[in-house]
């Protein structure tokens, strides 16, 4: 990577430009076979929506920071009237593509057929219906969003200051209506996609993230959650293949939304690392006290207790050593062991390193081997949906190394650095929580029924048995029979007493544990 904006070379296969509502970018085309597409940095922060499905490729390389400026996206920032909210910098997020225009659909078929790791595919985005929202969110909720569209700019000035306040951390535009449907658009068709075969793997660029936000609220930046919705249109269009879905949350912040939303379904397995800070971290405690929030005792309830796994840190400062032991000691095993259909990532890269207000130091390299490791599941069916991040060379580097790992690239070797101490509690207590619900917890101890179908030997019968070996050779002890009904096998040799027992006036009786 060069100094400053990040830059990522693909190739893109028959590609297509957008209609703006689908993709406001503007595309620059340049004299030979290459062609440029430029995505203005503060319009992918706060509204843009761009989505990439990665076909494993290895054709990911470094190339040199273009600028540019961007008419459609400055446009699109004057119609929501919030540029004094925004950074106006000239960093460019820039895409180089080698474009292949033309051709008909069979020889598209022929070349995906014949060199499946050598593109990457462009998914178009498109608008959620509202049936499809309304999966993960009450109708109440939805027209409350759509309701943003008929509001003057006032109007929404207005509420954006009332709800940079607290918990609720919201703004809203003139585009939040038309943004919302299709980050949520993108993250369904992406994961369709997956689901269906057409693509082994995906990853959606969208904006705005999701996992804030409540099935009757929008919060921390998030109108529509993402995710959950395009989890439940998977298993509603594919119940035959996608019964069992994992939803791995790596953001910094709890996804307080995702959790509650699942949190009674048992066909839904969430997994989040965080930063939880005993309840002062971002999204906190919400005002119900009774409602569950990121603390590690928080496991699900009704059918879906044991399917929701909250890894909280206890403070920031984590990074590879803390990631990569939660995934090897906790999040892999469970996952094995839950062995879903499909894996969904809410991949926000605030912990990554550089992030300032995560305060973390997960490295790229990190993020390519936890994407690694979850593509071993399901398959191979991984869909990575972006989340949060405040640093956007920080959230390139990590998105990229992601893509490059879903498209075929071995991860980078890293060194993995000792893991903090504190943290290391943290994973024990979730290993503690969890043992109740997974097997795969509870290293070296199986179940007395599974150990009795064997006609395993129990520590103590051997240990009483030792013991009345002792007391018989040196005291002639012998053991006394208990009468009583039903009684188990391993209560025999539990009383010993001396020859002649009944003859003695007294009796010493010594009460002991082995």
């Amino acid at each position: 990577m060069g100094q400053g904006p990040s830059s990522i070379s693909i190739r893109i296969l028959n590609f297509r430009a957008a209609t703006p509502t689908q993709l406001p970018l503007k595309l620059h085309w340049v004299a030979g076979p290459a062609a440029s597409v430029f995505i203005d940095n503060n319009l992918a922060q706060k509204l843009d929506l761009f989505v990439i499905a990665a076909s494993l490729t290895n054709l990911f390389q470094h190339s040199k920071v273009l600028r540019t400026e961007c008419p459609a996206a400055r446009k699109l920032h004057r119609s929501s009237e919030i540029d004094t909210l925004m950074r106006d910098n000239d960093d460019t997020f820039a895409i180089n593509g080698v474009v292949q225009n033309g051709g008909s659909e069979l020889e598209l078929a022929e070349i995906l057929k014949n060199s499946p790791t050598k593109y990457l595919w462009r998914i178009p985005a498109r608008e959620a219906r509202r049936d499809e929202i309304c999966l993960a969110h009450t109708p109440s909720h939805y027209e409350w969003v759509r309701e943003l569209d008929n509001k003057s700019s006032a109007e929404l000035r207005a509420m954006t200051l009332a709800f940079d306040e607290g918990r609720k951390s919201l703004y809203v535009g003139n585009l939040t209506y038309l943004a919302a449907l299709v980050s949520a658009g993108g993250a369904i068709e992406s994961c369709k996609r997956v689901v269906e075969g057409q693509l082994k793997n995906a990853i959606a660029v969208i904006r705005p993230p999701g996992h804030h936000a409540e099935h009757n609220e929008s919060m921390g930046f998030c109108i529509f959650n993402n995710v959950p919705i395009a989890a439940k249109v998977c298993m509603q269009d594919y119940p035959e293949i996608c019964r069992k879905v994992l939803i791995l949350d790596w953001d910094v912040h709890h996804g307080n939304g995702v959790q509650n939303i699942f949190y009674d379904d048992p066909n839904v397995l969430y997994i989040s690392i965080h930063v939880y800070s005993d309840g002062s971290f971002y999204p906190g405690k919400g005002d119900d006290p009774d409602a569950p929030d990121g603390g590690i005792p928080m496991v699900g309830s009704g059918p879906g207790v044991g399917k929701n796994v909250n890894i909280g840190w206890h403070a920031q400062g984590m990074g590879d050593g803390e990631y990569m032991a939660a995934f090897q000691r906790i999040v892999m095993p469970i996952a094995q062991e839950f062995d879903p259909d499909l894996v969904i990532v809410s991949a926000g890269f605030d912990a990554a390193a550089g992030d300032e207000l995560g305060g973390c130091f997960v490295s790229p390299a990190c993020y390519s081997h936890m994407t690694h490791m979850l593509m071993s599941l399901a398959n191979g069916k991984v869909a990575v949906c972006l989340e949060g991040g405040y640093d956007l060379t920080a959230i390139s580097k990590s998105a990229l190394a992601v893509t490059q790992t879903l498209m075929g690239e071995p991860p980078e070797r890293m060194e993995i650095p000792p893991i903090n101490h504190k943290a290391s509690k943290d994973l024990e207590q979730v290993r503690a929580v969890q043992s109740r619900y997974w097997k795969c917890m509870r290293p070296g101890i199986n179940l007395v029924a599974e150990l009795l179908d064997r006609d395993a030997i129990r520590l103590s019968t051997v240990a009483r048995g030792y013991e009345k070996g002792i007391l018989s050779k040196k005291h002639n002890m012998i053991t006394m029979p208990i009468l009583r009904n039903k009684l188990n096998k391993i209560f025999e040799d539990q009383v010993l007493v001396t020859p002649q027992i009944h003859t003695a006036k007294r009796i010493l009786i010594l009460l002991h544990d082995p």
